[in-house]
């Protein structure tokens, strides 16, 4: 696995200083399992999926290693702070509008080179 990329140090309105990490495929299933989504709040959790894992990469909060759990680190952050740096965090690793055109004109291009595969009769 390669080495994780540390980010930061990032102010948040409140002057704390943490530094992040972009996620990894097994943050967010580490997530998902310790939310238990289901049919009955798959709305609601979808949410909490994307802050808890914007909340499990923040590895030090004003200059120590967080050593508590990322669900912990979600609660105890004042909302004004996570919310800021909520938006940080999506604008660096989230799909935001450039991104979003960029994968919308790759699976244009993908879509015009398709061949068929299916058998005439």
């Amino acid at each position: 696995m390669s080495e994780k990329i540390i980010y930061g140090p990032l102010e948040l309105p409140s002057g704390k200083i943490i530094k992040f990490r972009e996620a990894t495929g097994v943050d967010r299933v580490n997530v998902i399992n310790m939310l238990k989504m289901g049919l009955d709040n798959v709305g609601s959790g979808s949410v909490l999926v994307n802050d808890y894992i914007a909340a499990k990469c923040i590895t030090e909060i004003d200059g120590e290693p967080v050593r508590q759990n990322y669900r912990e680190t979600y609660e105890n952050m004042g909302d004004e702070d996570f919310n800021y740096y909520s938006i940080v965090y999506q604008e660096m690793f989230g799909m935001n509008d450039e991104k979003r055109d960029k994968a919308k004109e790759a699976a244009k291009n993908l879509r015009s080179r398709l061949t068929s595969t299916a058998i005439s009769c």
